[in-house]
């Protein structure tokens, strides 16, 4: 049996300053011979969101909010 880990696991660890490689092999460490990955579902999400984040219009609207803190 394996684990699939939902986007909200990555997203967390993000925020954590933790990249997917090193959850991943964390998981891997602490559950031993349990194989761990992310649906394909999880993963077009995550490449969405990095698109997201790198497009000059968001960098710009990160700007603004973080000036109207």
């Amino acid at each position: 049996m394996g684990l699939i880990l939902d986007s909200s696991v990555l997203i967390t660890a993000e925020r954590q300053g933790k990249n997917a490689r090193q959850v991943l092999t964390a998981m891997s460490e602490h559950l031993g011979e349990v194989e761990v990955g992310i649906s394909v579902v999880t993963l077009i999400e995550l490449a969405h969101g990095a698109a997201r984040a790198d497009t000059p219009d968001r960098k710009s609207l990160d700007k603004n909010s973080s000036k109207n803190c």
